[in-house]
């Protein structure tokens, strides 16, 4: 178990006990289940069962935060890799900062994406051989990018942060780590570092195909091909396999 789960439980454990012996201590408030008036007994026994609740409910949800429940190979959308990574974060700071980049990075492609189909309905119409192109180019990025989120998925699925965590949170052990074990958590850490920045590397190209298509009022099916932000996003396609 992680230094953060067991903090989070020893808070949440110690915030029940410590509101229940306010409430009934003599000390303190001193209410009763039994005596007192109707409104503190009720009270009373409202504190004690939702005491009861929160303590199963609040244990049992920190115990099994850390599961990455969907493996990449049923993500089937970006809202599938956003529910990943929000169920992920704050399990161990060492992938914490892309988590929430990740999922912002997905908040972002999905309004870029939005944008473009906007701009495309509004200068052609939905059976034009142009429309259709550029269509066919942004859902071919939209799977890059998702084969990309999830790429990022596999490898924090796949590394273990209780025990890097108990690693590295040991001081005395550090001298005796092996290169070729910090060698694998180093190969962890920049796998991720890149795939995050490839991430922004598509959303750039993103920005600059939406600055092109809204600078055209017409474009021939042939011109397509020539635009700097297509002939990029045709070069990103063809090396689709880089962010495997």
């Amino acid at each position: 178990m992680s230094s953060k789960k067991k903090i989070k439980l020893l808070l949440l454990n110690g915030l029940i006990v410590l509101l229940n012996i306010i409430l009934f201590s003599n000390m303190f408030l001193g209410f009763s289940l039994f005596s007192g008036n109707i409104l503190t007994i009720g009270l009373s026994w409202f504190e004690i069962i939702a005491s009861i609740i929160i303590f199963m409910k609040g244990n049992l949800y920190i115990l099994r935060k850390n599961e990455m429940h969907l493996l990449a190979k049923e993500i089937q959308s970006l809202d599938d890799c956003t529910s990943v990574f929000e169920e992920a974060i704050h399990n161990g700071d060492v992938f914490d900062e892309n988590i929430v980049k990740n999922i912002e990075q997905i908040k972002r492609f999905s309004r870029k994406r939005d944008t473009i189909n906007d701009i495309l309905k509004q200068k052609f119409s939905i059976e034009e051989i142009t429309y259709q192109k550029f269509s066919d180019v942004l859902k071919e990025v939209e799977k890059i990018f998702l084969v990309n989120m999830r790429s990022i998925i596999n490898k924090i699925s796949a590394f273990d942060i209780e025990e890097y965590e108990s690693t590295f949170g040991n001081k005395k052990s550090k001298p005796n780590i092996s290169k070729e074990k910090m060698d694998i958590y180093n190969q962890y850490i920049e796998f991720v570092n890149n795939s995050t920045n490839i991430n922004e590397e598509i959303l750039l190209k993103l920005d600059k195909m939406i600055l092109e298509i809204s600078q055209y009022n017409t474009i021939d099916g042939g011109d397509i091909k020539k635009m700097p932000a297509i002939i990029e996003m045709d070069e990103l396609i063809k090396n689709a396999g880089l962010y495997k």
